[in-house]
């Protein structure tokens, strides 16, 4: 009996291990289950939050690259004029206008910096996306950078060598002048207009320092001066496509990732 009895007690003791131990498994899978939904919650918070970033710097880049290239078709306009016979006119004068600024655009990465420095790039479950988002920071730096060696190497130079022969103020016809006075004063009634507190008088009869566009289209430092705004605006923008490109590509691969 006594064999009886302590046969069943084993039995039962087992039983209750069983049935604890099933209960944890149990609790850990629904925990498991749990901690899942709310990683997948927060990578979904995650990855919208990157869409959001790469559509901002899709419509930057693009805007960005249009800029560009029309900086760069201006400075050709204006090396191709060297090297026609026909003396160049006024009209080339909104040529030689428009290469002459620079800033450098950056991608928003705000996002995805903090994602790689804080470590919670973790939540995202793909690997090829992870990699894709560290790969992509590092090479908009390098692009960025990239930019900024243009700027300095070739449009700053640009800068000076244009400053040794002619000021800015020069590159514009009298009628430029004209319409800007009109609009100002149409746009500016309630502004002070009178002359004593103004370089520039209501009514402009010549251009000081006026340039002479023959003498400036037989000038090497001119020429060489678009020659490296062309280079500057050029590369740049194919720097700013390179970065567009990969932004479409990782905004793609989010997408997909997206629920």
């Amino acid at each position: 009996m006594t064999e009886n009895k302590f046969s069943k007690y084993l039995l039962y003791a087992i039983g209750e291990i069983v049935l604890v131990v099933i209960g944890i498994l149990i609790a850990l899978q629904i925990n498991n289950w749990n901690n899942e939904r709310i990683r997948e919650k927060d990578e979904q918070v995650i990855i919208n939050q990157l869409i959001a970033d790469l559509k901002e710097s899709q419509k930057g880049l693009e805007k960005r690259i249009t800029w560009e290239t029309e900086m760069a078709q201006a400075s050709a306009k204006v090396c191709h004029a060297f090297w026609k016979k026909n003396p160049p006119n006024d009209s080339l004068f909104k040529h030689m206008l428009r290469p002459l600024g620079s800033f450098t655009y950056s991608p928003t990465l705000g996002t995805a910096r903090s994602l790689i420095n804080s470590g919670k790039i973790n939540i995202i479950k793909s690997d090829s996306i992870k990699n894709f988002i560290t790969t992509y920071v590092e090479k908009v730096d390098y692009k960025v950078q990239d930019i900024k060696r243009y700027e300095e190497t070739y449009y700053r130079k640009g800068i000076e060598l244009l400053k040794q022969v002619v000021p800015s103020s020069s590159l514009h016809p009298v009628s430029y002048f004209t319409e800007f006075l009109n609009h100002s004063s149409k746009q500016d009634n309630e502004l002070s207009r009178d002359d004593e507190f103004r370089s520039m008088p209501n009514e402009i009869e010549k251009i000081p320092f006026e340039a002479d566009l023959q003498s400036l289209f037989n000038n090497q430092h001119i020429y060489t001066a678009y020659s490296h705004f062309l280079i500057a605006h050029r590369n740049s923008g194919s720097r700013y496509n390179d970065m567009l490109n990969r932004t479409n590509r990782l905004l793609e691969h989010l997408e997909k990732a997206k629920k």
